[in-house]
């Protein structure tokens, strides 16, 4: 999993690069430019559901959920429809800095969790039984989901907050991007889960 997000998040960041780049800046100078990226960036996590999953998500991804009949925009848009950010001190020397973002989000683990707890209870019902007797293993796997998408939408989960250095650069093209290579990113995106195998 956490290949398949880095493999999302490098997707995100060519993307968002070369928006920002055709754009105007609404801060001024390159710190301005280095911010509209990273905001753009999260906000494109943010309102994933309204996205075309293709444009970002690696094909394995998109074909793991699809074989279980799971929408990737509507799973992306539950898992980060929480996320809030608030950016920090950006530090710029040249063509590389960091930017310091603090990121606030459901520990997606958790909800994770408490939503196997409820399809583990659902798993020794008749209507289970039956439902996997007339519509398949997909339909039980369609039904996991939608007890993670119930806990997300709760409102019930405490929120993580975890501040986090960014490490930029720019690209061949002038554009500024996010170096990959940060797994307290990653971990900060869900909230605090670590998927790290």
């Amino acid at each position: 999993m956490k290949r398949s997000l880095k493999a999302i998040c490098s997707a995100l960041f060519a993307l968002v690069a070369s928006v920002v780049l055709a754009s105007c800046s609404l801060f001024a100078g390159e710190e301005g430019d280095v911010r509209d990226m990273v905001d753009s960036t999260l906000k494109i996590f943010k309102f994933a559901e309204n996205s075309d999953a293709a444009s970002f998500a690696d094909q394995s991804t998109l074909d793991t959920l699809s074989a279980y009949g799971v929408d990737a925009n509507e799973f992306m848009g539950h898992c980060f429809k929480n996320l809030e950010w608030e950016f920090g001190e950006i530090k710029l020397s040249g063509d590389t800095g960091t930017v310091v973002v603090t990121i606030t989000n459901v520990n997606i683990a958790v909800a994770l969790e408490k939503a196997g707890e409820q399809f583990s209870a659902y798993a020794e019902t008749d209507e289970a039984r039956e439902l996997f007797n007339t519509e398949g293993e997909q339909a039980l796997i369609k039904k996991l989901f939608s007890f993670f998408y119930e806990v997300i939408d709760s409102g019930e989960l405490d929120t993580t907050t975890t501040e986090v250095t960014l490490q930029v650069y720019k690209n061949d093209e002038g554009a500024w991007e996010i170096k990959t290579d940060n797994d307290a990113f990653y971990q900060a995106l869900y909230g605090g889960a670590n998927f790290k195998i």
